[in-house]
């Protein structure tokens, strides 16, 4: 009987060696001859072998989870330090990440992976498509300003290549000048600006006057109505062209304000002196036989008058025009 009560204890003994105390939370089975207190009770004894408290990694048992912070971009984009970016087209990524365009006075952009110019600050050109230098020009057209043109008449700006802006020269005038640069003056039939003289012959000589009526009229037979031109008006570097009265009754023309001792019977207008704005010379003739004062514009006829009608060459009267 005693024997039976000692295995009895030595069994139960055995057991609670092995029993799972509640007040020691979660994988606290002891080893064979561990101490009893382990640090979980907050104790200062070291954890037992084998269990994480927290916030240490013990070897052999890590177990913090280890997330991959790397960044999925959509195809086309490359992951840069910014996030996703298109290398392409990103100015602060152009070509590769963190290549950032600067472009000077000029938002910048990237193409192909290649910096660009984009929109210029106001007041600035881009004027050679270089990036390098962005928008390298100050934008000094001011359209409708005064400037100088070509052939010296004061004409305006015209921007619409702000880059290469234009002198516009102004409208033709009547000023005996090439205002609108095309190498004519006072083409374009100016109103009022030239007056036509009409050429005829009778009565023993000819008649030269700015009235194509008295031209065919009194004896005298039409040649070549408006076969010169004058100024109506006083010009720079022309001169009245007087008509004159012989006491023949035959006329005769000339710059001399006296008409060089004959009567002053009007004026045709005003002569050139020179051959500006392309005026033709006046020829002037004189035949002793008839008393005959003989004007034309033709060197040839000049000469044949001299060589066959018995007329002297006198000299260049003036300057006319052959155009209105």
């Amino acid at each position: 009987m005693k024997s039976l009560v000692c295995a009895a204890l030595l069994l139960a003994c055995a057991c609670a060696g092995n029993s799972v105390d509640p007040t020691r939370g979660r994988d606290a089975r002891l080893p064979d001859g561990a101490p009893a207190d382990v640090g979980v009770d907050g104790g200062s004894a070291p954890d037992a072998p084998g269990v994480d408290a927290p916030g240490t990694d013990a070897p052999g048992t890590d177990a913090v989870v280890r997330v991959d912070t790397g960044t999925t971009c959509p195809a086309g984009e490359a992951a840069c330090p910014g996030g996703c970016a298109s290398l392409s087209s990103d100015p602060d990524n152009c070509g590769a990440c963190g290549r950032t365009c600067v472009v000077s006075h000029a938002a910048a952009t990237c193409f192909a992976g290649e910096c660009g110019t984009g929109a210029c600050e106001s007041g600035w050109l881009d004027c050679d498509a270089d990036p390098a230098n962005g928008c390298e020009r100050p934008d000094g057209c001011l359209a409708g300003v005064g400037c100088d043109t070509s052939c010296g008449t004061t004409g305006t700006f015209v921007c619409t290549d702000r880059c290469a802006p234009t002198c516009a020269p102004p409208a033709e005038s009547c000023n005996h000048a090439d205002d609108d640069c095309d190498g004519v003056c006072d083409n374009g039939g100016i109103a009022g600006c030239r007056v036509g003289v009409h050429r005829a012959a009778g009565n023993g000589g000819h008649f030269y006057t700015t009235n194509l009526g008295e031209a065919g009229s009194g004896g005298h037979t039409v040649e070549a109505a408006n076969y010169y031109y004058l100024y109506a008006g006083a010009q720079p570097g022309t001169r009245l062209f007087y008509r004159c009265r012989k006491s023949s009754g035959l006329r005769f023309y000339t710059t001399s304000s006296d008409c060089e001792g004959q009567v002053v019977e009007g004026t045709l207008g005003y002569i050139g002196m020179d051959a500006a704005c392309g005026a033709t010379a006046l020829y002037r003739l004189y035949s002793g036989a008839s008393g005959d004062h003989f004007y034309t514009t033709s060197a040839a006829e000049r000469d044949s008058a001299v060589a066959s009608s018995g007329y002297r060459y006198e000299s260049v009267a003036g300057y006319v025009w052959t155009a209105p």
